[in-house]
């Protein structure tokens, strides 16, 4: 193993960290703090240098691209944004999730993210969120009891979610 791999594999790592505290504060909390979308989006040039000598020769165009993918991501969150359609912090974060996702998997991450979303949405809107409150009272996850319990949902679930099924896999099989 290269030192260049073993760095890639740390970032990978530190990254899906990332995705997991940031799901697990916007549970606590209904915030995802800027620090931890600012180091999601600081890893991924210093991964995609790691990963440069892998990637052939076009590298940098594809560096290219996953900017401007992260960009519009951006542009369009922020526009659901001034709606108050969407939070400022799950903007910042599905933008630096793009990123990492770049223009081949940033329509399958939006798309699960989706998915997740509405998920959850159905589950508040239904008893079922009820019966999931009271487990996780049983089990000691008050911040997520009352998560369930209140009427805002914690949408960087979701997010995490589309980043766990469609961007982790890519990451960790190559």
């Amino acid at each position: 193993m290269t030192a260049m791999t073993a760095l890639a594999g740390f970032i990978v790592t530190a990254w899906l960290g990332l995705v997991i505290l940031a799901a697990l504060a916007d549970i606590d909390d209904l915030r995802i703090p800027n620090r931890i979308s600012a180091l999601i989006a600081l890893l991924w040039p210093i991964h995609a240098l790691a990963a440069a000598p892998a990637a052939g020769t076009g590298w940098l165009a594809d560096a290219g691209l996953a900017i401007a993918v992260a960009a519009g991501v951006f542009a369009v969150g922020t526009g659901l944004f001034v709606f108050r359609w969407m939070g400022g912090g799950d903007v910042k974060l599905m933008a630096a999730l793009s990123l990492w996702a770049g223009p081949a998997l940033v329509l399958p991450f939006l798309v699960v993210t989706t998915l997740a979303g509405g998920a959850l949405a159905l589950l508040m809107a239904t008893r079922l969120r009820f019966v999931v409150a009271g487990v996780s009272e049983w089990l000691g996850a008050a911040d997520l009891r009352d998560r369930l319990l209140g009427t805002r949902i914690p949408y960087g679930v979701a997010i995490a979610t589309g980043a766990v099924v469609v961007i982790a896999p890519a990451l960790f099989n190559g």
